[in-house]
Parts: C-alpha cells; sequence; structure tokens
C-alpha cells in the first residue's frame, strides 16, 4: 500500500545500522539505527512488541558506542511505542527523556518532542492535545520538512 516506501526504508536503513557497525563507524550506524525506528513506527512496519525489543537492543549497545543524540532520540522513540503499547503502564523503563525546559525556544529538542506529542496524542484519541502540539510545532522557527509533513496530515485527519 501507500506505506510500502517506508517499510522498505525501515528494512534498509537496518542493514545500514549493520553495516556500519561493522565497518567501525558507529555514528552512521547509530544515525541509520534512529532512522530505521522512525520509518518502522510512522509506517507500522513491525509490531510494537519487536519494536520495543529493538529500540532498547540499540539503546543497549549506545551504553558502548555513547551517541547522546541518539540515544535521546531512542528513548523519545521508545516512550511512544511503550505509550502505544499499554500506556506505558507495564512496559515503560526508569529512564525517561526530559526536555528541560519545553518554554525555552533555544531548546533543540522541542522538535522531537513537540512531534511525538503529536504523533502519541492522534493515535491515543486525545484531538485537542494532538492540536495544541501541532500549533506549537508550527511556532518553532524552522522544522525539518519530513516531520512537518506528517504533522499536517495528522493534523488534516
Amino acid at each position: 500500500g501507500q506505506l510500502d516506501s517506508y517499510q522498505l526504508c525501515a528494512t534498509q536503513l537496518r542493514k545500514s545500522f549493520a553495516s556500519g557497525l561493522s565497518s567501525g563507524n558507529a555514528n552512521i550506524a547509530f544515525f541509520c539505527a534512529g532512522q530505521g525506528v522512525q520509518f518502522s513506527v510512522i509506517s507500522a512496519e513491525k509490531d510494537l512488541i519487536s519494536l520495543l525489543q529493538e529500540i532498547d537492543y540499540y539503546r543497549n549497545l549506545l551504553e558502548i558506542y555513547k551517541s547522546e543524540l541518539t540515544k535521546y532520540c531512542l528513548l523519545c522513540y521508545r516512550e511512544t511505542v511503550s505509550t502505544f503499547i499499554d500506556k506505558g503502564k507495564t512496559t515503560a523503563i526508569e529512564a525517561k527523556l526530559t526536555f528541560a525546559d519545553v518554554s525555552d525556544p533555544g531548546n533543540k529538542l522541542l522538535e522531537m518532542f513537540y512531534f511525538h506529542q503529536v504523533f502519541k496524542n492522534y493515535w491515543i484519541g486525545y484531538a485537542e492535545r494532538c492540536d495544541h502540539y501541532v500549533q506549537r510545532y508550527g511556532e518553532l522557527s524552522q522544522p525539518r520538512h519530513f516531520e512537518a509533513y506528517i504533522i499536517k496530515f495528522y493534523h488534516g485527519l
């Protein structure tokens, strides 16, 4: 269907992760891992429990390779997937992503925070919260185009 290209991309990014790690380029490997998780979540390419296990696998490897940006990204996706599974009742972990002060426009994680809030709130049925975060996302000075299109899609629904 319409999400086949995203699903194929998630599969290819997993292969790129393995290739990057085996060639010694951990930065590229974990960039691919983060992007693969993103495409997998957006396209519903895998069942959520398997995706949660994959995210935890990457997070465990990050204890060795120490990529802070990827760590934040994966933790954010992990919280989103955990929310989708059971609202975090049994799948939550102790580690939580802190966004410092989300009212600070200089916070580099605001875009990721708003994107995940739109995505989560739409799928768990909180339309008003979803709309609130769509508006907040739109107030960012330079949001990334890919997420902006996805957010416009959810806002239109």
